[in-house]
């Protein structure tokens, strides 16, 4: 808990799912602004989430709260509302919290965060997608997820794509929505620059949940191409969703497959194991994965869709694909495998860059704007 004598408002980050790259992202966040003596910060999390062990350790100023450890207990559990309610009231009061900076929508969050906005506490959200995703379970919450847009003080957008799209929806006022960036996110050691492969078939890895919007046939496809052509490439699919239609093609191929939910750990390993991270989507807001690749020094080749081009720079970060299709994706693939000094000048810049993608960066400049919001 923060020192009572101190008159400095603070900022309350919080982020109560419970697993995913967004786990990881609170995790960082809070290293970094629990650490910072610049300002005072907190962070809030389930106590369900996947990484709430390592998120204990990183400092004093927690408030971790019982929510939900299934999907179903966020309906069956909901009779828990007004005691969340109740709980983060009185600590951002005796905390003295000016602002809470939500880095995701949580479906209960609309039926909190107005009741801490009644108590002078500015309520920043960080959205991270203006549409729901094709063939991700979680849009059918978006409409409640949504609610943020009308409730928040101000909105940070992670990508101008998924800016524009919102004041095209005329779901908010353009004044009221600030673009930031994913930063880099950080699995095992810190980024080195990599060596492009030599003696051996460059590997592309595919990793995350395996839904619709991802393309991963649009990858089999370009993988397919390039083995007809003659090409030596090998392939990774890693995460748990169905593959239907992909799995006798993956096998077909010899793919290294492994449908299950990743650890941290998994993680880890298998960024140490491949080249070259693919987006093969036919549709993006942003990736986490691109910024876990990018926490690895890992070139990214993707599709030119959403904000993926915003944050993967072509021929600087990574390669974007001239469309979002098989033969685009495959001429990507041999333009990067093809050209060694290419990969190793891509995965240098990735590392000396990595500063403007830092956690750091982003918590100032949240801070920031947290500073400037307009109190409810």
């Amino acid at each position: 808990m923060f020192p009572q004598n101190n008159s400095r408002e603070g900022v309350l980050f919080t982020y109560w799912g419970r697993r995913g790259a967004l786990s990881r992202f609170a995790l960082e966040v809070g290293r970094e602004a629990l650490s910072n003596r610049n300002y005072r910060a907190a962070l809030s999390v389930s106590e369900y989430n996947q990484d709430f062990r390592a998120i204990r350790d990183v400092g004093s100023e927690l408030l971790p709260l019982r929510l939900f450890s299934s999907d179903l207990g966020a309906l069956t559990q909901s009779w828990r509302i007004p005691i969340v309610r109740s709980q983060l009231i009185s600590w951002v009061r005796e905390a003295r919290i000016g602002t809470v900076v939500e880095l995701m929508p949580h479906i209960w969050s609309p039926f909190v965060m107005p009741a801490v906005q009644a108590h002078g506490v500015r309520y920043i959200s960080v959205i991270h997608d203006a549409d729901a995703h094709p063939g991700d379970r979680s849009s059918i919450a978006k409409t409640l997820l949504d609610r943020a847009l009308d409730n928040a003080d101000l909105i940070i957008t992670l990508s101008g794509a998924v800016a524009g799209r919102l004041e095209a929806m005329e779901r908010v006022s353009a004044k009221k929505i600030f673009t930031l960036f994913h930063p880099d996110l950080h699995y095992g050691a810190a980024s080195q620059a990599r060596r492009a492969p030599e003696g051996r078939p460059v590997k592309l890895l595919f990793l995350g949940r395996i839904l619709h919007y991802k393309g991963l046939p649009i990858l089999i496809d370009a993988v397919e191409q390039l083995r007809a052509d003659g090409h030596s490439v090998e392939l990774g699919v890693f995460g748990e969703g169905p593959l239907g239609g992909s799995a006798p093609r993956l096998r077909a191929l010899g793919a290294e497959v492994v449908n299950r939910w990743l650890s941290n750990d998994d993680i880890a390993s298998v960024l140490t194991r491949y080249d070259v991270m693919v987006l093969s989507h036919v549709e993006a807001s942003q990736s986490g994965v691109a910024a876990t690749a990018f926490g690895a020094g890992m070139p990214v080749i993707c599709t030119p869709v959403g904000g993926l081009p915003e944050q993967v720079l072509d021929g600087v970060t990574g390669i974007v694909a001239r469309r979002a299709d098989g033969p685009a994706l495959a001429d990507a693939i041999m333009g990067l495998a093809n050209d060694p000094q290419l990969y190793n000048a891509i995965s240098a810049a990735i590392v000396d860059t990595q500063g403007h993608r830092s956690i750091a960066r982003f918590v100032e400049d949240c801070v920031a704007h947290a500073r400037h919001a307009t109190a409810p």
